[in-house]
């Protein structure tokens, strides 16, 4: 089954005691990777876990294995380092299927953004960009939980991996010779915590939601967080449950009746949670109001944004670094709006972008152009 042209063997890895014997020979350095499958479930699926440690290349089976300790246990260690390319999904999929939240993370995307200005460039585009080696990638939306994997899988699933320590050995020396390597391990703190999304903060993300105010928004609240827990404990996607545009219409109705619900949803959803909609709608009528959620810049903090957007962006291809870095239209919005309530920087930039960007927001936003405007 494990035949690998002139590379090096991969150890296909089934049940427990095999797995405490890899993961007792790993060293403090691994390359760590996953394959899942997310098409008709709230949580990813596991379909492969794959590791390399100095030559040994091991492929772990999450179909077969059900003692995860050792394997969870090295990834709780915070002196053990966890090379990954564009990890916030593999996380994801570690926490709901071993309940860990890895420490010692090191993002190699993640990193390439400090040193560059590529802020998501792919596996295969910085294997080519740093190493010099081109890969053939071809199976990204391979079925993973079909067994046996075919060879070109195999193959697949082990280039994966192939390449991420030396790849963290090269950008390491990168980090440390600009200067930047704290700078990168304070952003990958946050984003190696891996967060679950509190069910009753989900209608924050609904499009629209700001239009709504009062009570409407706090029926908003109660409907998105029960479509949130009736998702994760079915495992099916949210929209599987009730679309965002229903929880719309039906949040703005001031008194919600059975006949409305089979007005609008399909027959088969109206019937398995019309009495939770019910429900929910009677709750959230009740519940207290909500504060108002943020409305679009008006246009005075539109002409803010620009001011901003450029004075970052000037910075970020100064520093030669990604100016996603620095100027992701989420991050400014939130600065405008944290300003104009706190009349200070959030505290987004209190860390290291102080020192690029503070003087320069404070003087735009209280007024002036920045020393690039």
């Amino acid at each position: 089954m494990l035949c690998r042209g002139a590379g090096p063997l991969p150890e296909w890895i089934a049940d427990n005691l095999s797995l405490k014997q890899a993961v007792a020979s790993w060293q403090a350095e691994i390359a760590l990777d996953t394959e899942f499958i997310r098409t008709d479930t709230y949580y990813p699926l596991p379909g492969l876990y794959q590791v390399a440690s100095q030559e040994d290349f091991f492929l772990i089976d999450p179909l077969a294995i059900d003692d995860w300790q050792p394997f969870a246990e090295y990834l709780e260690r915070g002196d053990r380092v966890k090379v990954m390319h564009a990890c916030l999904e593999d996380l994801e999929l570690i926490y709901h299927h071993l309940n860990v939240r890895p420490k010692g993370i090191f993002d190699t995307q993640f990193a390439h953004a400090f040193v560059s200005a590529d802020y998501s460039l792919s596996y295969t585009g910085l294997v080519k960009s740093r190493l010099n080696q081109v890969l053939d990638q071809h199976e990204t939306r391979s079925n993973w939980l079909r067994r046996p994997l075919s060879q070109t899988q195999l193959d697949y699933a082990v280039e994966d991996v192939t390449y991420l320590v030396p790849m963290y050995r090269q950008l390491s020396r990168a980090l440390d010779h600009s200067e930047r390597l704290g700078w990168f391990q304070e952003d990958m703190a946050r984003r190696g915590d891996y967060q679950s999304a509190d069910p009753h903060e989900c209608y924050r993300t609904i499009k629209k939601a700001s239009l709504l105010r009062g009570q409407s928004l706090a029926v908003l609240k109660s409907l998105a967080a029960w479509r949130e827990k009736t998702a994760r404990r079915e495992n099916i996607p949210r929209n599987r449950v009730i679309w965002e545009e229903h929880l719309l219409e039906f949040a703005k109705t001031e008194v919600l009746d059975v006949s409305q619900i089979q007005q609008v949803l399909p027959r088969g959803v109206a019937r398995r949670y019309g009495e939770d909609l019910l429900l929910q709608h009677e709750l959230g009528r009740r519940a207290a109001e909500p504060p108002d959620l943020p409305r679009p810049l008006s246009s005075a903090q539109s002409a803010l944004l620009k001011k901003l957007k450029v004075s970052a962006r000037f910075h970020a291809q100064r520093l030669q670094l990604a100016p996603e870095l620095l100027s992701r239209k989420k991050e400014l919005e939130a600065c405008i709006r944290y300003f104009s309530e706190h009349n200070k920087l959030p505290p987004l930039y209190d860390g290291w972008r102080s020192e690029i960007l503070g003087s320069d927001f404070l003087d735009i936003l209280r007024g002036g152009n920045g020393s690039h405007g």
